[in-house]
């Protein structure tokens, strides 16, 4: 069942109200340019001092929240007891608008994040996103206080990681050797030239979309990600 709010700040009460609930939770929230579908996923034991939100891949290519490797960074975030948001991007499923190359999505993910740290006391925001998604995670990681990004296949031969003079920190990237979109020497070459400090998780004989390493793309990053943050 879809919740419709009515107005940013009951929006924002949603969120926090489901917090307490532990499941799935779906709803629609009001994006810069219309309602957003969104799901909340809140584990058994939450942390609440932390939330996950997560970008999904290119919508003009069938990208959506409920995309495999997306719902893997979901199930990441549950095994650490972390609640997670995701959202389909503009014009995909129930969302309203039409795609803007990062740049309204981005905008619709700060306003999410916004609406956590408005409402949900001393909370911090970890950015996660596959493919097109680790541009708009990256975009909004950049613009907004975050405690981690993670980037899973990112393009950086196709938009503008070097976008902002800030460097999001700590950085997880996570790129297989065989992608057949996005070069492991393309991603290797601007952590080289642009973010040393990254964390780079190398997958063998791994394509874009992580077939048959689902699981390994779990355990590496749950790994990864109690390294990067101590308090996790």
């Amino acid at each position: 069942m879809f919740i419709n709010p009515t107005n940013y700040n009951l929006y924002s009460m949603l969120i926090t109200n489901k917090l307490n609930t532990p499941g799935e939770h779906q709803l629609l929230f009001p994006g810069a340019k219309g309602l957003l579908e969104v799901i909340i996923n809140i584990p058994l034991n939450i942390d609440k001092r932390y939330i996950a939100l997560i970008g999904h891949p290119h919508p003009l290519h069938g990208g959506t929240m409920n995309n495999k490797v997306v719902t893997t960074l979901v199930r990441v975030f549950k095994e650490l007891n972390i609640a997670s948001i995701r959202f389909n991007f503009r014009g995909v499923g129930k969302s309203e608008g039409t795609y803007d190359e990062g740049m309204g999505e981005s905008e619709d993910l700060l306003i999410l994040a916004r609406a956590c740290l408005n409402e949900i006391a001393g909370v911090k925001l970890l950015f996660a996103g596959f493919s097109f998604g680790s541009y708009v995670a990256y975009r909004a990681a950049s613009l907004c206080e975050s405690s981690l990004l993670i980037s899973v296949a990112p393009p950086v031969h196709h938009y503008d990681f070097q976008e902002f003079k800030k460097i999001p920190t700590p950085w997880i990237v996570a790129q297989g050797d065989e992608d057949e979109l996005v070069s492991l020497q393309l991603v290797l070459d601007f952590i080289e030239k642009i973010a040393p400090s990254i964390t780079l998780i190398r997958f063998q004989e791994t394509d874009h979309f992580f077939h048959g390493k689902l699981i390994e793309l779990k355990t590496e990053l749950i790994m990864k990600i109690r390294e990067a943050v101590a308090d996790i």
